[in-house]
């Protein structure tokens, strides 16, 4: 018989993994509660369950048997992942792990207790946002600018930065818990200075593999959400050694010691690395997919090794590192998708355009990754090549959105959201 994955998930994110594990001849059983999603189209099996339901993910796995069981690209999906490898004695990220990494509070936290830099903060529940009027002085006390998001959400959904003088904390605070599960939202001091980020890979608590590169954010409209990578970054190896010391230490800490890790941080003026964010997956946006092309590091079959308890020894970090980015597709306003137009220079530099939504559908504007329309991969010769198409990239990968169908409603782009 042919060995049994569960893969929680069959959004576009999760394709690579589905069509790997089919390319090894493996039994394929996807789920979530999207039965539109395209992954489920090439699995041998479906079945209709929250990929946040731990539970009845676990009985699921039961009831059909499996040999092991993963996830790709997906954050809400981990929990139920490492509960259900956690009771079944299969290998993967114990439930401990996801979540100390996974829940803002408790990854700051452990940041804390492991003593690297960590900004001041302070959780927020539902109860407490009834009257923020001591917060916010606490906030005009402690610093300039801060940050407010969901402990438990991710793709940028629900997250403000409250610049000096500004005001709209309440807002910012229902709009975090509006996208909490958990109602519970953080409000940290902002740090200033580049964003950096990547996949890497650990293998027994040390980062055989990673590959930062400049996270460039979306700032219209008074947002800051990711909307491309470019690779390499520009910091020097004392701020990319750095890193990786961090990562390795922040991992053992939290007692995560083997898997794929989405790394965010920020350096500020003074060259300090701070970690914002460290992910025991791999990240959205087909990032692993683009690292694979820069570098050759074949994130896809480490994860189905990894769900399978096959070990891959090596130094992967011995790899290319070739100049390239992902750019996400997003809509200015709110809408009909009308399609794309790629100018006739950018063409020749696309790995791939992955595009989520068909012509006609409605589009919001974009406010993260549940309002993302696809992503582009592009791959160049040289850095300066890159930053030439990268920095008028709008002129050369243009979304058409009909504005007079404005008022219609959007769907999700991916199967994060709970039921």
């Amino acid at each position: 018989m042919k060995p049994r994955l569960l893969i929680l998930g069959g959004s576009h994110f999760q394709l690579p993994l589905i069509r790997a594990a089919k390319a090894r001849g493996l039994h394929v059983i996807t789920a979530d509660y999207r039965p539109d999603n395209p992954g489920h189209r090439l699995a041998d099996e479906y079945h209709d369950v929250s990929t946040t339901d731990a539970e009845g993910m676990l009985a699921l796995a039961r009831r059909i048997g499996i040999d092991a069981v993963a996830t790709f690209a997906s954050d809400p999906a981990l929990p139920a992942v490492a509960h259900t490898a956690d009771a079944l004695g299969l290998p993967g990220a114990r439930p401990a792990a996801v979540e100390r990494l996974g829940d803002k509070q408790a990854f700051r936290d452990l940041m804390r207790a492991a003593g690297l830099p960590t900004p001041a903060s302070r959780v927020v529940t539902a109860h407490e946002a009834r009257d923020l009027a001591g917060l916010a002085a606490e906030l005009a006390a402690a610093g300039p600018r801060h940050i407010v998001k969901p402990v438990d959400s991710c793709g940028s959904k629900g997250v403000t930065v409250l610049d000096p003088g500004a005001g709209g904390l309440a807002d910012a605070v229902g709009l975090a818990l509006s996208h909490s599960r958990r109602q519970r939202c953080i409000v940290e001091q902002y740090i200033d200075g580049a964003q950096i980020h990547g996949d890497g890979y650990l293998q027994d608590g040390r980062l055989v593999h990673h590959y930062p590169g400049d996270h460039v954010l979306y700032t219209r409209m008074g947002r800051r959400i990711p909307i491309s990578t470019r690779w390499p970054c520009r910091h020097g190896e004392a701020v990319l050694a750095d890193l990786a010391l961090q990562v390795e230490c922040l991992a053992r800490a939290a007692g995560y010691t083997d898997g794929p890790v989405n790394i965010e941080a920020r350096v500020a003026a003074a060259g300090t690395v701070h970690l914002i964010e460290l992910a025991p997956r791999n990240g959205g946006n087909h990032v692993p997919v683009i690292q694979q092309h820069l570098t050759g590091f074949d994130f896809v079959h480490r994860v189905l090794d990894g769900a399978f308890g096959i070990r891959t020894d090596g130094d992967a970090d011995a790899l290319r590192r070739d100049p390239g980015a992902h750019y996400v597709l997003h809509a200015e306003h709110a809408g009909r998708f009308l399609g794309l137009r790629l100018s006739a220079a950018v063409r020749p530099r696309l790995l791939d355009l992955c595009v989520f939504r068909t012509c006609g559908d409605p589009v919001a504007a974009y406010a993260g990754s549940h309002t993302t329309i696809g992503v582009a991969l592009l791959a160049f010769g040289t850095l300066a090549e890159r930053d030439l198409y990268m920095d008028d990239i709008g002129h050369h990968v243009q979304v058409d959105v009909d504005a007079a169908a404005a008022a219609l409603p959007s769907t999700p782009s991916a199967d994060e959201a709970p039921r």
